[in-house]
């Protein structure tokens, strides 16, 4: 005996509702796993991220620390051991020395306090460039590719193109990127020329920097950043900074971004 229309219905309903909880049950569990991969993914990229942060700071750390160990290694074999010499001098002086004695040792310790000055501006100049301090950006980064040019062992293009004044408390911090920038061309890049170009645009400071080195391997330069690259990474971090890495079929283009 056939089943009534109401048991058929019944059943069809059933179904249909096993049918939607199972679907429903399936988008949930897909959820669930969804939202997990996505979590294991955002912590992976957190952590990323705060390990290439503190690289930046231990790189940070580290030149600082290099930077100081120079500063002192200079002021105690260059300018201690002048000092030193002059004090011996000054141990010579006595009220029974002969004039002409007397006026060699003055000379010598004259020409040694010459000696001394000249040391303590090149330190000084080292630690924040008088010209940076005195002219600005421009007028450092000029006299940088003039000096560089006049060594003769490559050449040095800059082109200023901006239209904003920099602001000072930025100025340090971009000169020694652009520094750093030359001296790893100078290092590693066996380049005959650079090209520099500074210019605005929107809302940020745009620089250009360009050789015609060997260039860099774009594919494992994530993985060989050395600690001239760190220096800049942790100057751009301290202004908000970003750099581009742009392709070339020799040398090197960076773009750098500073808002």
């Amino acid at each position: 005996m056939g089943e009534s229309e109401e048991a058929i219905t019944l059943k069809i309903v059933i179904i249909g509702m096993v049918v939607i909880f199972i679907l429903s049950l399936s988008v949930i569990i897909f959820f669930i796993i969804y939202q997990r991969r996505l979590l294991a993914q955002q912590k992976k990229h957190q952590k990323i991220e705060f390990d290439y942060q503190k690289e930046l700071l231990k790189t940070s750390i580290t030149s600082q620390e290099e930077e100081r160990n120079r500063i002192a290694k200079e002021l105690h074999d260059d300018v201690g051991a002048m000092l030193t010499t002059t004090k011996l001098y000054f141990g010579q002086i006595t009220p029974e020395i002969p004039p002409e004695e007397l006026k060699s040792i003055t000379e010598k310790m004259s020409a040694f306090l010459d000696d001394m000055i000249q040391s303590v501006r090149s330190i000084s100049q080292d630690l924040r460039p008088v010209v940076l301090e005195k002219l600005g950006l421009i007028e450092a980064i000029d006299s940088l590719a003039q000096t560089i040019n006049d060594s003769g062992k490559i050449k040095v293009y800059f082109k200023n193109n901006t239209t904003r004044i920099i602001a000072k408390s930025k100025e340090l911090n971009l000169y020694r990127i652009i520094q750093e920038l030359i001296a790893n061309t100078l290092k590693h890049a066996a380049a005959s020329t650079i090209k520099i170009e500074l210019k605005n645009e929107n809302d940020s400071l745009i620089i250009w920097y360009e050789d015609d080195g060997k260039g860099m391997d774009q594919e494992t330069l994530p993985y060989q950043r050395g600690i001239g690259l760190k220096n800049i990474e942790s100057r751009l971090s301290i202004l908000s900074g970003d750099i581009f890495f742009l392709e070339k079929d020799f040398g090197v283009k960076i773009q750098l971004e500073i808002p």
